[in-house]
């Protein structure tokens, strides 16, 4: 999430003007950073979730204080309920149908208990290859009937079932894309489907996607003129210079990789040639020792 900060989820966010924000899923905090940065600046506050960040995430909070953030080391569903309805939420957590589909009520009920609307989301993974498919980091965590039979084994767009050598292949992802209940986007949209409140929802589908679900309650003028402009002719025009220089940074890398790999495969070779040189020539020696040992006729 970021990557989206400074074009697209900063703008938001002040023209927003939330007083409490909520993070769930923190990771190594680069983007913890970027809000906590934006609390200091404006004197709101941040309830970060994340019940197994990274070691980094504690440095980022280590420059921060109590006035502007409460951390709780806790999964979602077990936060949310403890918390002040917050004016923005980010979700960049668990990726699947189940734990999003429940933090969204959550946070809804939990607007309704204290008398305001729903808070404006803004959600990663609503594009490939989560949208339509579960990921479980820890899949003991929910029953049987939440989630869909899994493997430790890649994806590849295009492709529904899964394969040795595509992406995020140490993760448990779920063996097939599609269907019900299946998803980050699939579990907005039937939230949506689900609750008597209007949204507009928008999604940006590139960098693993970014969903903005805002309750009309919530919704102002300046802020559908920014949303607009998210997808208009110059800002798409933005998002691919991104997205090349992106694509040409994981070239440049992958380049590099292969040229370490070449490197290293023609000095074992060499080193292998080198090898057998000394084994013949150990071969030899010890055939002429053998011979100069052997007693004369």
């Amino acid at each position: 999430m970021n990557r989206f900060w400074h074009r697209y989820i900063h703008p938001l966010i002040e023209t927003a003007q939330p007083r409490r924000l909520m993070e769930i899923g923190a990771d190594r905090g680069w983007n913890t950073r970027n809000i906590l940065a934006y609390c200091r600046a404006t004197g709101a506050r941040v309830d970060i979730i994340d019940p197994a960040p990274q070691p980094s995430l504690h440095e980022v909070l280590a420059q921060f204080g109590p006035a502007e953030y409460r951390y709780l080391p806790q999964k979602s569903v077990a936060a949310i309920p403890q918390l002040e309805t917050p004016d923005v939420a980010l979700i960049d957590g668990d990726h699947n149908w189940a734990t999003v589909y429940a933090e969204l009520n959550l946070l809804h009920a939990r607007a309704g208990q204290a008398g305001l609307p729903p808070p404006i989301i803004i959600s990663h993974d609503v594009a490939w290859p989560y949208a339509r498919r579960d990921m479980y980091y820890n899949p003991d965590d929910l029953e049987a009937s939440q989630k869909h039979p899994y493997a430790y084994r890649g994806m590849l767009p295009g492709v529904s079932e899964l394969v040795e050598e595509g992406m995020n292949g140490v993760l448990a992802n779920a063996l097939h894309e599609g269907g019900p209940r299946n998803g980050v986007l699939t579990a907005i949209e039937d939230y949506i489907a689900s609750v008597d409140t209007d949204f507009v929802f928008r999604k940006l589908p590139f960098f693993n996607g970014l969903g903005i679900l805002v309750p009309t309650a919530r919704m102002t003028a300046p802020l559908q003129t920014l949303i607009d402009g998210f997808f208009n002719a110059d800002s798409l025009l933005e998002a691919c210079v991104a997205l090349e220089a992106d694509g040409m940074h994981l070239r440049a890398i992958l380049a590099h990789t292969e040229t370490c790999l070449s490197r290293r495969t023609e000095a074992l070779e060499r080193s292998r040639d080198v090898i057998e040189a000394q084994r013949v020539r150990i071969d030899e020696l010890h055939r002429l020792a053998e011979r100069s040992a052997a007693p004369s006729d």
